[in-house]
C-alpha cells in the first residue's frame, strides 16, 4: 500500500477537500510550465524540479491523508489522476500551488488524528520514523509514507471515529479544464541538465514495466512493493535519493518482502566517496527497515560515468556479497537510458 501526506492549513484544507485537488508550489512561482522550467534552468538553486519530482512520484490509487497543521490527519482520500500543471485560483488557492493532482474522498472521517498520537507508542513511532525525521529536516508539500505507516495511520482514525459518515455533499469534482502534463527537460550533451530532474524522472518511470533496462535495476514491476524519493533518514539533511521495498507473493501465497533497493544518483561521474555514501546509507536500512539482515539489501549507484578507482571501491566493498550495482545513464533521443557496468 503506498500513501502519502499533503501538507495544507486551516485556509487550504477546506479548499482542496471541497474540490477534490491538491497541489504544490511557493510563491511567486511562474504560472505557464514552461516558463518555470527555463527559471530553473536559469537557476540550479530553483525547488521546481524537486517539486516536480515529489509529484511525480505518485500514482493514481494511491492513499492520500490531508494533513492540516496544528490540527491533524483527515482521511481516506486516494488519487485518481496523473499529475499535471494549472495556475488556475481556486478559492485561496492561487497560483503558488500549480502542480496538481486530483482527489477523491474515499472514507470522510470527521475527527483528525492529531499529529502526537504518531508518537504515542513505541509501536507506532518505529511506523512513522519517515514523518519524524521530514518533521526534523524541514517542511516539504508531500511526504510519501511507507506501508506500515499507512496503514497505521488508517487504524487510528478509525480508533479516533469509529467510523466514517457519509461524504459531504459540498464536496465537488476537480472544476478547472485547464490541464497540462508535466514534462521534464532532459538533453544536455548526453547528460540531465540537473540531478533533480534524474531524480524525478526515474521516480515517474521506476514501475514502467516496458523498459527492460528499468526492470535490469529494479526488478519485475509487479514485485514492486513501494517507491519514494528524497527519503530522510537522519535529523541531518541526508536523504536516500530513491528508496524501493521489493516483495512477493508467488512461492508461498503470502506477501514477502525480500529486497530493498538503496539508490544513489549522480549526474556526473562517480566518485569512491560516492560509493562509500550508498553504503553508509545501506547500513542505515538494513539496521533500521530490514531487521540487519545485510543480503536483503541492495546498493545501488547510478551516475554519468565511472573511473576505475570508484569501480574498484565498489567491487571490493565488503558489505554483502550481493555487491553494488553500478548502472550508467545517458541521454539519448531526448529520453533516458541505462546499462549496468560489469
Amino acid at each position: 500500500m503506498r500513501g502519502h501526506v499533503f501538507i495544507t492549513d486551516k485556509d487550504t484544507f477546506p479548499i482542496v477537500r471541497d474540490n477534490s485537488f491538491w497541489g504544490v508550489g511557493i510563491k511567486d512561482i511562474p504560472n505557464t510550465l514552461e516558463e518555470v522550467v527555463k527559471e530553473n534552468l536559469r537557476n540550479s538553486r530553483s525547488p521546481y524540479f524537486g517539486m516536480m519530482g515529489d509529484i511525480l512520484g505518485t500514482r493514481i490509487g494511491d492513499v492520500v491523508f490531508l494533513y492540516e497543521r496544528q490540527v491533524g490527519f483527515h482521511g481516506i482520500y486516494k488519487i485518481t489522476s496523473e499529475p499535471f500543471f494549472d495556475a488556475t485560483p481556486i478559492g485561496c488557492v492561487g497560483e503558488i500551488w500549480p502542480m496538481r493532482v486530483k482527489i477523491e474522498c474515499l472514507n470522510y472521517f470527521p475527527k483528525p488524528v492529531p499529529e502526537d498520537y504518531l508518537f504515542s507508542t513505541r509501536e507506532y513511532e518505529s511506523k512513522f520514523w519517515g514523518w519524524f525525521y521530514r518533521k526534523i529536516q524541514g517542511a516539504r508539500g508531500i511526504n510519501t509514507i511507507n506501508p506500515e505507516a499507512t496503514e497505521a495511520l488508517i487504524e487510528l482514525l478509525v480508533k479516533m471515529n469509529g467510523n466514517a459518515i457519509n461524504k459531504p455533499s459540498w464536496i465537488k469534482p476537480y472544476p478547472s479544464k485547464n490541464i497540462t502534463k508535466i514534462t521534464l527537460p532532459l538533453d544536455r550533451e548526453g547528460k540531465v541538465y540537473l540531478e533533480d530532474i534524474l531524480r524525478a524522472w526515474l521516480i515517474s518511470n521506476i514501475d514502467n514495466p516496458n523498459r527492460k533496462d528499468l526492470r535490469d535495476i529494479f526488478g519485475p514491476t509487479e514485485d514492486i512493493e513501494w517507491f519514494a524519493n528524497n527519503v530522510p533518514y537522519h535529523v541531518t539533511r541526508k536523504n536516500i535519493d530513491v528508496l524501493c521495498y521489493h516483495k512477493n507473493m508467488k512461492y508461498t501465497g503470502f506477501p514477502i518482502r525480500y529486497q530493498f533497493s538503496v539508490v544513489e544518483l549522480k549526474r556526473d561521474r562517480a566518485k569512491p566517496e560516492d560509493v562509500t555514501q550508498v553504503i553508509n546509507y545501506s547500513k542505515w536500512v538494513a539496521g533500521r527497515l530490514a531487521n540487519s539482515e545485510i543480503e536483503t539489501v541492495r546498493p545501488i549507484l547510478i551516475a554519468f560515468g565511472f573511473d576505475e578507482e570508484t569501480m574498484t571501491k565498489a567491487r571490493d566493498s565488503d558489505f554483502s556479497d550481493r555487491g553494488i550495482s553500478l548502472f550508467r545513464y545517458e541521454v539519448k533521443s531526448s529520453d533516458l537510458r541505462f546499462e549496468k557496468v560489469s
